[in-house]
């Protein structure tokens, strides 16, 4: 995942606004109360080795909790809870939250933490604590989205391979690209092009080692240059036109008008009868309330509306969405011409 930094809008006086009165608990507890009860049942099953246990509340129920601190006005409030209970200790000995957290390449969400999902298995020097809670982050709802986004991706790369004699297919915002290995781009028989493009210069460096030798072009430019502007992209000029083109790992990390530009840049990029296939994760995904508030790792989110909506301003002749099997993230295939099996 690669974000993308945006000019930091002027900040406009807002009007007062009163918050919705927090809704009555069944318990009688208040959302604060309901909060420390559950970060202190996680905190013993954590600190029992119990650390998968301990996910089954800090991904739905915990979600759900911040849902309602943000519609009543205390997410301030419960960030502080979170941070300040002793469970964020015992958390932050897991390598994949504190990677996001302490953010080694200025974003959470870069190839390594990918790679500690596909690999599953946690650094060496990690305490036994922080081995069971990277077994249960990388295993839990969100972990589990990514290696299925991993499998799609390759499966895609290799119905375009075989349809397609000299087939080219463009990854933006590549990442380590790890759905190249066993794919077919890897094979002697692979006549085409496969171009990788990251703006991080060391996830392009891994690209380059893991694939010498194969028809893998990597390319050092980020989504703004490659979006270009109404008048072009001389980036996109070079690299040509494509039968494939995804991007997985990025959208979420983009604004609206960012994403719109981009869209409609990768769409008149495609060959005829080519696809692009975008991704974003969902509002509603059950990691959603540990992802920002334990690992500091907000996204922009959006719902499967909102991705046809997108694909419409970009100008799709044809679009088809369908989310993951954890429902966490919608995926949605766009054509620049209404497909000939439609």
């Amino acid at each position: 995942m690669n974000p993308i930094t945006a000019p930091a809008p002027t900040p406009a006086a807002a009007p007062s606004r009163v918050h919705p009165p927090a809704p009555a608990h069944p318990t009688g507890l208040t959302l604060e109360e309901n909060t420390l009860a559950l970060l202190d049942r996680a905190a013993a099953q954590v600190a029992d080795g119990q650390a998968v246990a301990a996910f089954r509340l800090l991904t739905p129920p915990l979600s759900a909790l911040w849902s309602e601190a943000r519609a009543t006005g205390q997410a301030e409030a419960m960030r502080q809870w979170c941070q300040a209970h002793p469970l964020h200790g015992l958390l932050m000995q897991d390598p994949f939250t504190h990677r996001a957290v302490t953010k080694p390449r200025g974003y959470a969400g870069d190839a390594v933490m990918m790679d500690f999902i596909y690999d599953g298995a946690p650094p060496s020097g990690t305490t036994e604590i922080g081995a069971g809670v990277f077994a249960a982050t990388t295993r839990a709802g969100m972990g589990l989205s990514v290696r299925y986004r991993r499998q799609l991706l390759q499966s895609l790369i290799d119905d375009t391979v075989v349809r397609h004699e000299q087939a080219r297919v463009l990854s933006v915002a590549a990442g380590h690209c790890r759905e190249l290995q066993g794919s077919l781009v890897e094979s002697a028989g692979f006549g085409g092009e496969f171009v990788a493009l990251d703006q991080d210069p060391l996830s392009c460096q891994e690209i380059t080692r893991a694939h010498a030798g194969h028809a893998v072009r990597v390319v050092n430019q980020g989504a703004r240059e490659l979006a270009g502007s109404a008048q072009g992209s001389v980036l996109a000029d070079a690299l040509g036109s494509f039968d494939l083109i995804y991007s997985a790992g990025l959208y979420d990390y983009l604004p609206d008008a960012l994403a719109k530009r981009l869209t409609r840049r990768l769409l008149a990029m495609l060959r005829p009868g080519g696809r692009v296939l975008i991704a974003n994760f969902v509002p509603g995904g059950s990691g959603r309330g540990y992802m920002e508030l334990f690992m500091d790792w907000t996204l922009v989110l959006r719902t499967e509306a909102q991705m046809r909506e997108l694909a419409a301003a970009a100008g799709a002749a044809h679009a088809s969405t369908f989310a993951d099997p954890q429902r966490n993230v919608v995926y949605a295939e766009l054509w620049r011409e209404v497909p000939e099996a439609l």
